[in-house]
């Protein structure tokens, strides 16, 4: 037994975690948006039939993930996982309008702890198949992407419009597009800038001994600070400034709002990426520099040619944690006015309203995983043949 738990323990892990989220409450029907209401185990939630059906597919998962790392076993483990994904989530929109029938209009259904573990053992399964078929990119992009290409259909269709969080999104449906742009802007601004800034420290830090100790210092520092401290501080200072000088006001640069928010989320940015360019740059071999003199090449020419390549794999992994660090962080600009996402998370709190701060959660944490999906691609096509087999 242990030797077959080593083989996948984190599919293992997964299915386990599956199976647990079943004791689990998996709605909640509430009297109101706000009150607290009652939770129903998962056959109160999805029938009987539903139920069964959902445990039969996480025993089979358990039952698949002990037999080892085959990669036939891993293609049916990832459809599995995906089919969990799926029938939950359809059984939940189904069975949520039923739950409201009858009901006081004000009435409504919400996800319970439930649904959301077996999403996160769905996922646990998924990464370990994923890991497996390395080597067969159509299989993993199934296993990775079916299931969540079902759920964006069905949501798209209208399928989980009797759900809370759906109800808070359809009466704020306009405020939200207009958060979400107002969130990528915040994020993506600030790491462009950044990343240029960044790159360019990192170069600086690695040509100059007398300058990296400063550059580092000063890079961790701010890493320290905590967000909301960090965003605080810089209320005064521009404030002042934006007095100081009233055409700074004409640009958006005053002590609350956007200014604030991308200057600190630029801080924030920074270490990953000097930290890495700086590493890409230093960890060359310098025998390959040689060579390139030795063909006669300008220090220019090794930098564009040889060095640049060499090292911009690392440079766009420091520039990957960046901006999913920035994607995070980017809510809590709401606070200092900024806008974005965070402003569905903290008027959530405010209300007592679970739904509508989910309504502001789970987009940031689908815009991280697909920031992060992105720039792994790009490091990918970024890197040199020889090195991703080297990597690999």
């Amino acid at each position: 037994m242990g030797r077959l738990v080593t083989r996948d323990s984190v599919a293992i892990s997964g299915s386990l975690i599956g199976l647990a989220s079943l004791l689990i409450g998996w709605l909640t029907l509430k009297p109101s948006r706000i009150a607290a209401g009652t939770s129903l185990n998962l056959f109160e939630s999805i029938g009987w039939v539903g139920g069964l059906t959902v445990l039969g597919l996480w025993l089979a998962c358990l039952i698949l993930s002990l037999t080892g790392k085959k990669e036939r076993s891993a293609v049916t483990l990832g459809i599995l996982a995906n089919l969990i994904v799926i029938a939950s989530f359809l059984l939940v929109g189904l069975f949520s309008g039923k739950l409201l029938e009858g009901e006081a209009q004000i009435a409504r259904v919400s996800l319970g702890a439930g649904v959301w573990i077996t999403l996160a053992g769905a996922y646990v399964v998924i990464f370990s198949a994923r890991q497996t078929l390395r080597g067969s990119t159509i299989w993993r992009n199934v296993v990775s992407w079916a299931g969540l290409a079902v759920l964006v259909f069905l949501l798209i269709e209208g399928w989980f419009q009797d759900i809370s969080i759906m109800t808070e999104f359809s009466g704020r449906e306009e405020r939200f597009l207009q958060e979400l742009m107002q969130h990528i802007f915040l994020f993506g601004g600030s790491v462009a800038v950044g990343t240029l800034l960044g790159i360019s420290l990192g170069i600086w830090a690695t040509r100059s001994r007398r300058a990296e100790a400063p550059i580092f210092f000063t890079t961790n520092i701010t890493q320290t600070i905590p967000s909301l401290a960090l965003f605080g501080l810089l209320i005064a200072p521009l404030s002042a400034l934006s007095f100081a000088f009233p055409v700074l006001r004409e640009f958006g640069i005053r002590g609350v709002g956007v200014a604030p928010a991308v200057i600190a989320l630029v801080i924030y940015s920074l270490l990953p990426i000097v930290r890495n360019t700086y590493v890409g740059l230093r960890q060359l071999d310098p025998a390959v520099i040689d060579a390139g003199r030795g063909m006669g090449m300008s220090r220019a020419q090794i930098f564009r040619k040889i060095e640049v390549p060499l090292a911009a794999p690392l440079v766009l992994e420091g520039v990957r944690t960046a901006s999913v660090q920035s994607v995070g962080l980017a809510a809590i600009a709401a606070l200092i006015g900024a806008g974005g996402l965070g402003w569905f998370i903290f008027q959530g709190l405010g209300q007592a309203a679970a739904d509508l701060i989910l309504l502001g959660a789970i987009p940031v944490i689908v815009l991280a995983l697909l920031v992060d999906a992105i720039m792994r691609t790009i490091v990918r096509v970024a890197t040199p043949k020889g090195l991703g087999k080297g990597n690999q």
